[in-house]
């Protein structure tokens, strides 16, 4: 996930979504798919960022947000993303992935104007998220999680 810190001041939102979904952080979309089923779930892809774009309040901003219910978002599937269809556990943690992108994306679009040291202490926040969803996600051995 580091990629989107090194990308965010140099390209476009669009860019970071695109980079994400290259296969640098989620291997299991080199190998699972063929050339046709890439395009199709890229346009997904984009599509689940622009569904959850649309639900978050632009007028607010400059908060970070809370660790424990970002968890609990990842966990339940907030947002839906494409690597939801696929319930092995390479295609969970492919989609708590494609979840953590689209929500740093958001989360930089949303506090574009924020000092960057904000920026990092919210992208640290996702990056803790993450970890703790995959190792979850890894303890239970299925994919699943026990809620």
């Amino acid at each position: 996930m580091v990629f989107i810190r090194a990308e965010r001041f140099h390209t476009s939102i669009f860019d970071i979504l695109r980079f994400s979904f290259s296969g640098y952080h989620a291997p299991v979309w080199k190998y699972k798919f063929v050339p046709g089923d890439i395009l199709k779930e890229k346009k997904g892809y984009l599509q689940a960022y622009y569904d959850f774009k649309e639900t978050v309040d632009f007028t607010q901003g400059g908060f970070l947000p809370d660790l424990d219910n970002l968890v609990w978002y990842l966990l339940i599937g907030v947002p839906p993303v494409p690597a939801d269809e696929d319930n092995s556990e390479k295609g969970q943690m492919a989609a708590v992935d494609q979840r953590l992108n689209i929500l740093k994306a958001v989360f930089v679009e949303l506090n574009r104007d924020m000092p960057e040291s904000f920026l990092d202490e919210g992208l640290d926040i996702y990056d803790q998220a993450g970890k703790s969803v995959r190792s979850m996600l890894e303890e239970n051995g299925d994919g699943q999680t026990d809620l």
